[in-house]
């Protein structure tokens, strides 16, 4: 079974869609003296404990500051070596909480001593997790961490109907952090409403029109 920490929007939004997809999830909040309160139909609510010591994988929907300091303790030596997937976005929050040159996703894996950390799902809104597909073609979910933890996140992407791209070590989640911010930005400006996303492909090798001539 599968374990989100986090009720909120990002995580009740995570936890429909895998009960559609048909994969059990256990939903929690952070506290740990009660379970989420009203989850999605066919998703289990759970307390923090439970998803901490009896799910594998368990998902971080959480603020940023409240997840690294919740691993920060004993949730993050407590992961036998299974697998934690990071879905913050510092980048999201009020003041500077990530040093320069470091990303959120590399401070969630160096304090989750006892976990394989894999950043996912930070470049996708919550509120079109169901919308994966984009011109025509399905929508790209970046996939950062060590390589013997990826495959399970992986299939849980494609089970959510997304391309995953394997995009290297944890240290990506720099770049995967910037990009989050930046689709933000760009529905803001296009009163998008979150309606965005992004595809990473080969380029059409066939010449078209006059551009493809300068380009060459």
């Amino acid at each position: 079974m599968m374990g989100i920490i986090g009720a909120g929007r990002m995580g009740t939004a995570l936890a429909r869609v895998l009960a559609a997809a048909g994969v059990p999830t256990a939903l929690c909040t952070a506290r740990c003296d009660r379970p989420a309160a009203d989850p999605p139909p066919d998703c289990t609510p759970a307390t923090l404990d439970d998803v901490l010591w009896h799910t594998d994988p368990v998902l971080l929907a959480l603020p940023f500051p409240v997840a690294v300091g919740l691993v920060s303790g004993p949730a993050g030596r407590c992961g036998d070596g299974r697998i934690l997937i990071d879905a913050t976005n510092p980048g999201f929050c009020r003041d500077r909480v990530v040093p320069p040159g470091l990303s959120g996703g590399e401070l969630i894996a160096s304090a989750a001593t006892g976990w394989r950390t894999v950043k996912a799902f930070n470049t996708v809104p919550a509120e079109h997790l169901a919308a994966t597909r984009i011109g025509g073609g399905t929508v790209t979910l970046p996939v950062a961490g060590p390589a013997d933890a990826k495959p399970p996140v992986f299939d849980l992407a494609g089970r959510l109907g997304f391309e995953p791209v394997d995009v290297g070590g944890i240290e990506s989640s720099r770049e995967m952090e910037a990009l989050a911010v930046l689709m933000a930005r760009v529905s803001a400006a296009y009163d998008l409403h979150g309606r965005i996303g992004i595809r990473i492909a080969e380029l059409d090798r066939s010449p078209v029109g006059r551009g493809a001539d300068v380009a060459g």
